[in-house]
């Protein structure tokens, strides 16, 4: 008799969690998981293009995949199986954790660059070298300085963040190629923090273990904006105006990251927050100028900056999302372009016509076929 009952609650049991989920199933037809940032599946369809759809199983078992009920529920409980039994994020592709699960992404083609499996030929370093050199002597024939801003990626400031598993072959890196080549073979002006960097952690969490897994922190970002500030006043006879700690309320908080609803490690770090703003966004700017439709673009004038220089900045997210405020501070104009320098540029520099250009790159993103285009278009204007 007792067996009996066990085996009724047991089945009644199993055919609720059949069931139960079915009811909650999510019937909105633009949902969106945040926690993987794309829409789910649409209800399948019997019929396709006036024919019988053949994929209507795979469409459905989609379809129950990514709508089921408590599925977000789920998903935040295999994030946290993962990752406190397995060490690892979801399926282990994009995400990689350290020894003590820093969260760490891998994109393009990170993983051979922290290896150093992608050295640069001689051949191409010297092909690179040039195109950089051509773009500094157009620029040095209009009266505009150039500098060259080399950010990195997080496992190369925190190696000792990185899964132990991996490993590096040689001392040398793609990118320390580069910055030598330029350094001994050109008169480009090279902004590199990789050195300050090292030498900052010690002090302070330049990059995080567990909040934004790809950027530098604030107190980072804050880092590198004065060793740029300092090496473009060691150029110029009057100083551009250089922010200072006083200028912000810097607070701790805990900026750790929360993946898919569940796993989430605290990271007490620095937060800066400026206390005044001169420099004004202009939002029409983009429009009065059709040369940059096409691009994101954020332009700023400054009427207390106390000059009138004119600064372009060419970058990344590591500028546009902590420093191109604090950058608009200290020049009379400011046009941030987000994207990668390339055959475009000469047209954004005849209609911008900047007195400084300041070209930032990060290591995931140096592919170098931007620097390439932008040198060869300006080859063909100098030939016409």
């Amino acid at each position: 008799m007792k067996s009996s009952i066990i085996k009724k609650i047991y089945i009644t049991v199993f055919m609720l969690l059949l069931i139960v989920p079915l009811l909650f199933i999510n019937r909105d037809k633009d949902a969106i998981s945040e926690q993987e940032n794309r829409p789910l599946s649409g209800r399948p369809s019997i019929f396709s293009n006036g024919s019988l759809n053949k994929k209507i199983f795979t469409d459905t078992e989609n379809y129950l995949n990514d709508r089921i009920g408590f599925r977000d529920n789920l998903i935040a409980c295999n994030a946290l199986i993962q990752y406190h039994i397995f060490n690892r994020m979801e399926n282990g592709k994009r995400y990689r954790l350290g020894p003590d699960g820093e969260f760490n992404i891998i994109e393009n083609d990170m993983l051979e660059t922290y290896q150093h499996l992608n050295l640069l030929s001689d051949k191409k370093l010297a092909s690179i070298t040039d195109n950089f050199q051509t773009v500094n002597d157009y620029l040095k024939e209009h009266d505009c300085d150039f500098y060259y801003m080399q950010c990195y990626d997080k496992q190369t400031i925190y190696p000792e963040y990185f899964p132990t598993s991996v490993n590096q072959y040689g001392e040398i890196s793609r990118t320390d190629q580069l910055i030598k080549a330029l350094q001994e073979n050109t008169d480009v002006k090279v902004i590199d923090p990789r050195n300050l960097f090292m030498e900052s952690k010690e002090k302070y969490e330049v990059y995080s273990k567990y909040s934004d897994p790809v950027h530098w922190t604030p107190r980072g970002a804050f880092i590198g904006y004065n060793l740029v500030m300092d090496t473009l006043n060691s150029q110029n006879p009057t100083p551009f105006k250089v922010l200072s700690e006083d200028d912000f309320n810097i607070s701790i908080t805990d900026q750790g990251m929360c993946f898919y609803n569940g796993v989430k490690r605290e990271n007490f770090s620095e937060e800066f927050e400026r206390k005044n703003t001169d420099a004004v966004l202009d939002e029409n700017y983009k429009d009065e100028h059709p040369v940059l439709k096409d691009y994101k673009t954020y332009h700023f004038t400054n009427k207390n900056a106390q000059n009138d220089t004119k600064v372009m900045i060419i970058g990344n997210s590591f500028i546009v999302n902590y420093l191109m405020d604090d950058f608009a501070e200290s020049f009379g104009e400011t046009l941030m372009v987000w994207d990668d320098i390339g055959k475009d540029f000469p047209e954004w520099f005849r209609e911008y016509q900047p007195d400084i250009v300041i070209f930032e790159m990060v290591e995931r993103y140096n592919s170098y076929s931007g620097i390439k285009k932008c040198a060869k278009e300006i080859k063909k204007l100098s030939a016409s």
